[in-house]
Order: C-alpha cells, then structure tokens, then sequence
C-alpha cells in the first residue's frame, strides 16, 4: 500500500497483527499511518484528515482493518490533538452522567485518568450503564514512559 494522502503514509507498527479468517489474507490491525515528511505542520495534517474522511477513504480503512493507528504526528500539544481529531468531522461526544473526573486540556481533550501513575488503570468503561456513549475514541499519548503504559486494549489479541 503506497501513500493514503499527500501528507499519511503506512508505517510499521510492532504490535500490529494481521487478522484471521474470514477477513482478507494480510489484513493488518491496527493499521498504521504516520506523516510522510517529519515536522509535518497542523494545518497540513487537518486537511489532509479533513479530505480521507469527506471522500469516505477513512470510513473504508475503519471497515477493512477495525482501527487506525496515528504515530509520529509531530502534535506538540493538547490543542494540535485537538484540532487533529476535530478535522475527521465527526460529532464531539458529549459527557452526560460520566461520574469520573477529568482534567480539560482542551476542546474535547481531557485526562483519561487522575490516579497516580505508580497505579494501574484496569479496563473499564463508565459508558457502560449508559444509552450514551461516544461513537469513535481517540487516544492521545503526550509523553510516552520508558516502560509500561501500553493500552490494554492490545492483550486480546492472539499472539500480542
């Protein structure tokens, strides 16, 4: 697979697996997509989301491969992550009834948890109990640790 857009290309991604039967040989999950030049500016990543997701290319990799991994972005804060999730054009979920509490960063932006970090975070989801819930998820990682911190989301996978 060559270049997605101008600016999103395939980029290997190690805990990326391809997915049995009955999906098409060599179908990766999560399909990986990182910026074609280093230092890629904002505005260039909005737009370029902006066109895979209008022209429906977007919703199609979704169908193939169930998930899309960002990596190496350049998106140096909240606000960039922001604005890169606000491009897909998709409705913002609203937090009705959510009893966690989250630190804003920034236009639908906030902490996913505010426990210590020495602690684990244990799958949940406080949607759960709830008829409303988000649509899409996007996950966002500032600073990765050195050790750790992987989303668990990966540990059902077969040979991950």
């Amino acid at each position: 697979m060559g270049s997605i857009t101008e600016t999103l290309k395939p980029a290997p991604y190690g805990p990326a697996v391809h997915l049995p039967a009955p999906y098409p040989e060599k179908t990766l999950f999560p399909l990986s997509l990182a910026a074609s030049q280093p230092n890629t500016h904002i505005v260039h990543l909005v737009s370029e989301i902006e066109e895979l997701s209008s022209s429906e290319k977007l919703r199609t990799l979704l169908d193939k491969h169930g998930a899309v991994y960002f990596q190496n972005l350049g998106l140096k804060n909240a606000e960039e992550f922001s604005q890169f999730a606000h491009a897909f054009g998709w409705t913002a979920h609203e937090d009705i009834g959510n009893p966690v509490r989250r630190t804003i960063h920034a236009k639908n932006v906030a902490t996913a948890n505010e426990g210590p970090n020495t602690q684990p975070v244990y799958p949940h989801n406080e949607f759960g109990l709830s008829p409303h819930y988000p649509a899409y998820v996007f996950f966002y990682c500032a600073a990765a640790p050195e050790t750790g911190a992987y989303h668990a989301y990966f540990e059902m996978l077969p040979g991950v």
